[in-house]
């Protein structure tokens, strides 16, 4: 089924406010991006948010029987969750792909049941475990001032983790090592751009 609306709104806000991030106002509306910490630019932030409503809007007819999820970041979209087919999972990608603002597809969709309530809830307190490590972490002990948690897009399904983010190796390499720290993640997917221009 569709995820709720509401839900969906309710996590959205509470995970982007936990990075300092903006949230997207309802009825299309976007609001200025408040991180700004963030690496990317403004315009690529607001372009990220609008990619991933286009990608719900514009896709949601064909998976009402699936449960997907769109995160966008620096204009690479990944694409997370459970669909019934394999054709379903390609028909989504080619939609996904002719959304304006879109650069790079990553799909992640699996083919099998959708992932129950209580897994989605799981995600969201593991989303928002990693993020207060990677806070606590880069404040202090051995990973302190070696990377800043604005730097880094967290988000879980069916409790692996996703990490996304514009970072030099040695700040990937600690934003991993730190998921990897986390309670109750299955897996760690780094899809980090590396750019060394960053270091300091």
């Amino acid at each position: 089924m569709i995820k709720s609306y509401k839900l969906f709104i309710l996590i959205f806000l509470f995970i982007t406010q936990l990075s300092g991030c903006a949230a997207v106002g309802i009825a299309g509306v976007v609001v200025p991006p408040l991180s700004f910490a963030d690496r990317r630019s403004t315009e690529t932030q607001i372009i990220d948010q609008k990619v991933e409503f286009k990608s719900i809007i514009q896709t949601q007819e064909i998976y009402k029987e699936a449960n997907v999820s769109f995160v966008s970041y620096n204009r690479t979209l990944i694409i997370t969750g459970e669909v019934p087919s394999d054709q379903l999972k390609i028909k989504i990608e080619d939609l996904a792909k002719n959304i304006d603002g879109v650069k790079d597809i990553k799909n992640f969709l699996l083919v099998g049941e959708n992932s129950s309530l209580k897994s989605q809830g799981l995600d969201v307190v593991l989303t928002a475990n990693v993020k207060s490590r990677l806070f606590i972490n880069t404040n202090k002990g051995q990973y302190k001032d070696k990377l800043s948690p604005t730097h880094v897009k967290v988000f879980s399904e069916r409790q692996e983790v996703y990490l996304m983010g514009l970072l030099t190796k040695e700040e990937a390499d600690a934003a991993i090592l730190i998921a990897k720290s986390s309670k109750g993640s299955k897996k760690i997917i780094p899809l980090f751009e590396i750019n060394e221009s960053f270091k300091k």
